[in-house]
């Protein structure tokens, strides 16, 4: 739960933090020193603007990083990501025509409403501090945060010309 708080706050330090806390990075990790070496505190790179050599680059840059800290992938964290791909095949299949930004808005928003005592008893947090801040789930789409909406056959588009680039760089 914290994680995905962290996420729809837009809060770097809590995702890290609970990923620490999931097990994915040694629980001695400097929280502040993963975000400054993956360059999570930089500017969004948006994937779709760079070259099949530069993609490749930035994808071990990133795995070298986290090797370096010991990074592994728990089994909750292992099922969580498991649900996720479910889920993108569901939309993809379904609602292709969905707006991931706004959809994910209103389900933050009523997750807060309805669980929000919950989550400040769990949590120990003030749910009436909290403010939903897509600006992480629009870096992880690669996009700036005044993106305003995407489906997810934009976002199939984006993945597509990626891949295809990383495909052409390693084919040569």
């Amino acid at each position: 739960m914290r994680l995905m708080l962290g996420a729809t706050t837009n809060d770097l330090h809590s995702q890290v933090a609970a990923l620490r806390d999931l097990g994915a990075l040694p629980s001695d990790t400097d929280i502040d020193a993963v975000i400054r070496d993956l360059g999570l505190d930089q500017p969004t790179i948006d994937p779709t603007s760079l070259n099949g050599e530069e993609l490749v680059a930035e994808v071990q840059r990133i795995v070298k990083a986290l090797l370096a800290y010991g990074a592994k992938l728990p089994k909750e964290l292992m099922l969580y990501v498991k649900n996720m791909v479910f889920l993108d095949g569901a939309i993809s299949r379904l609602a292709p025509d969905l707006d991931i930004i706004a959809e994910l808005t209103t389900i933050s928003m009523t997750f807060m409403q309805r669980h929000g005592a919950r989550l400040s008893q769990e949590l120990g947090v003030d749910v009436s501090t909290i403010e939903v801040d897509m600006g992480s789930l629009k870096q992880g789409l690669g996009v700036d945060a005044s993106t305003e909406s995407m489906t997810y056959r934009q976002l199939q588009e984006r993945r597509d010309l990626i891949q295809k680039r990383m495909r052409d760089h390693l084919v040569k």
